[in-house]
């Protein structure tokens, strides 16, 4: 009877030992499980993190290139409608020479320049000519002024053309042939119209970016769904494990009690 009391309690012993070191392994494996767990959520976050960001910095990429698109944009207008006419800057021809017959006191037959190496008018104290390039003689009329007996005045401001004949936007007689005309202003593209198309592009953008985070929080939703599910199922089985090795343990100390009573 002591042998086999002694033999029982050696088996408790060494089933209590069983059973603790089955606990101490479930525990070590539920901290690997958890350590695993939050390894794969940290990567989780990390790459929705990094597609933000990346998200972010096309955006303000995107801004950026609207910003420096609007101040060319202004750039180009400021240009295009820049108050100096288009027609000052072009070089029409040479200036025209003029000799000036002056009768000499002297008694010389040829007449001089009273203002050697002047190109101008007579009695000027610059070398620019008074009349505009192409300009009509001052007490010329054109054709259109003589049979309507109007009073023939000039534009001036670089226009050979004169009042009557440009306000009733006629061709004038007096413009020469070889006259340069203005081109015609650039076409200025609308800035609503742009800054509509590039808002409507950063919407869609931003729209992308929306869709890319999206995607990227259901699939770690997903991950984390599955990850729930076998946990708790590996935590079923493991409870079912333990109640089966409880009640052969029980079953086991009840037959041996049994022995032992009837011995």
């Amino acid at each position: 009877e002591e042998l086999e009391r002694r033999k029982a309690e050696e088996e408790a012993k060494a089933a209590e030992a069983a059973k603790k070191a089955a606990e101490n392994a479930k525990k070590e494996n539920e901290r690997r499980k958890a350590e695993e767990e939050s390894r794969a959520a940290e990567a989780a976050k990390r790459k929705i993190e990094e597609a933000c960001e990346k998200a972010e910095m096309d955006r303000r990429m995107s801004t950026a290139a609207l910003v420096r698109a609007q101040i060319e944009r202004k750039e180009k207008e400021k240009l295009v409608h820049s108050p100096v006419s288009e027609a000052s800057t072009v070089v029409v021809g040479k200036k025209r020479k003029r000799t000036v017959m002056v009768a000499m006191p002297s008694g010389d037959p040829e007449g001089d320049d009273p203002n050697p190496g002047d190109d101008g008018d007579y009695n000027d104290s610059d070398n620019e000519d008074d009349d505009p390039p192409f300009s009509p003689p001052k007490q010329s009329r054109c054709s259109r002024c003589i049979l309507k007996a109007l009073k023939c005045e000039m534009v001036g401001g670089g226009s050979a053309s004169c009042q009557g004949c440009r306000k009733a936007k006629v061709h004038c007689s007096l413009v020469p042939d070889n006259y340069p005309r203005r081109s015609k202003r650039a076409k200025v593209e609308s800035p609503i119209a742009s800054t509509s198309s590039q808002t409507i592009d950063d919407l869609r953008t931003n729209v992308r970016d929306l869709n890319t985070r999206i995607n990227l929080q259901e699939e770690m939703l997903r991950y984390l769904i599955l990850r729930v599910r076998k946990l708790e199922e590996e935590k079923n089985e493991e409870d079912e494990e333990e109640e089966e090795s409880e009640e052969e343990r029980v079953n086991r100390t009840g037959d041996r009690k049994g022995k032992s009573r009837k011995e």
